[in-house]
């Protein structure tokens, strides 16, 4: 059997012009409000649906903490304390991408365990339509 799968490995993120480096895990979800409309003149009485207002939703990921004066986590919480709304930008391993415009609003502590590396959670939400560019 053959798969279209591709790797995360390989994916690069970047906000406000920040290439975020060694992430290790990324989520989101992206969803549309559902209005429902039932009127009394309904001859089946049932429920009609219609989309409403689309919220592009957030992304969430975990990256190797660098505590550098230079280092990912100093510019991230540059812009979460100032709550700068940058430009978050996807690129998967196959080239194809995903852009929206976002506040991070969610930066964890550095954490980890005794034996492995210190790591961060940061949580973009997103604002507006999103882009995604498909594969050239």
């Amino acid at each position: 059997m053959t798969t279209n799968a591709i790797k995360l490995a390989g994916a690069v993120l970047t906000f406000n012009g920040n290439t975020i480096g060694e992430i290790q895990s990324l989520s989101g979800t992206r969803t549309r409000t559902i209005i429902p409309i039932h009127s009394c003149d309904s001859v089946d009485n049932a429920v009609e649906k219609i989309a409403g207002a689309l919220d592009e939703g957030e992304v969430t990921f975990h990256c190797v903490y660098d505590g550098s004066s230079g280092g990912v986590y100093n510019d991230l919480n540059t812009d979460f304390q100032a709550g700068t709304k940058g430009t978050c930008l996807i690129t998967y391993s196959d080239t194809s991408s995903h852009s929206c415009d976002g506040i991070i609003s969610s930066l964890g502590l550095p954490s980890g365990e005794s034996d492995g590396e210190v790591g961060v959670d940061v949580t973009i939400a997103f604002s507006g339509k999103a882009t995604y560019t498909d594969v050239a």
